[in-house]
């Protein structure tokens, strides 16, 4: 956990944005508590400013208060989870038509890059190196849509989604395909076709959506919570 540097932004921003890369590449998995005390001496801040980190990524429903005191990770019910895959689905595909249908050459150049990124990752069978390419990915995408309403609200929406990484990206065959998937997504986005981009986008979804679920029951049964 690396300490804080003292910057032009609040400290209470860079706080909250370290452990959110931190669940991001899932070094903080969801029900991890988070030790108000151990966090402090680690970035050298107040506990009052480490709350109000704390209560900004509850807002974002990355994190979860505890009944009896404390904050974890959140973790999420299987209807939470297919709730926040409902809701990416509309926006993300109708993010990668806009991009498709707006984008510049240079922002959809950037793209490819990124897609080429998710695709050298993939042959590393490095899953933390996969996480972060198709993470820089849509993040690549949220900022080329154009539309900075919707990109903020993928962000957020992919910030939940994270939770569940560990879930959907722990089947190597599911791995692969999310990779093909996205790089269908790119060439029909490069080839300015924005029905098949926000088409293919659907499918994305569609199948990390399942497979979270297929792997939620496998791993869960009929158990009420997503770990």
């Amino acid at each position: 956990m690396r300490p804080v540097t003292r910057v032009v932004a609040p400290i209470r921003t860079q706080v909250q944005d370290i452990l959110k890369s931190m669940i991001v590449d899932g070094q903080l998995l969801p029900g991890d508590r988070l030790i108000e005390r151990d966090l402090c001496e680690r970035f050298g801040v107040s506990r009052p400013l480490l709350r109000e980190a704390l209560r900004q990524l509850e807002a974002e429903g990355l994190v979860s208060s505890l009944p009896n005191g404390g904050v974890h990770v959140k973790v999420m019910t299987l209807d939470e989870a297919q709730e926040v895959y409902a809701v990416r689905s509309f926006l993300e595909a109708g993010a990668a038509k806009l991009v498709a249908e707006t984008g510049s050459a240079s922002v959809i150049e950037e793209l490819g890059h990124h897609t080429k990124a998710v695709e050298d990752a993939l042959e590393t069978d490095d899953p933390l190196a996969l996480r972060r390419a198709k993470n820089n990915f849509y993040e690549a995408l949220q900022a080329a849509c154009g539309n900075a309403t919707l990109a903020e609200m993928l962000r957020i929406v992919h910030g939940r989604i994270q939770l569940l990484r560990s879930v959907t990206l722990g089947d190597p065959v599911r791995r692969r395909a999310a990779v093909h998937e996205i790089r269908a997504i790119y060439d029909a986005i490069a080839n300015r076709d924005g029905a098949e981009a926000h088409r293919l986008s659907l499918i994305h979804i569609e199948n990390a959506s399942a497979a979270m679920h297929g792997a939620w029951h496998k791993q869960h049964g009929e158990a009420v919570m997503l770990n």
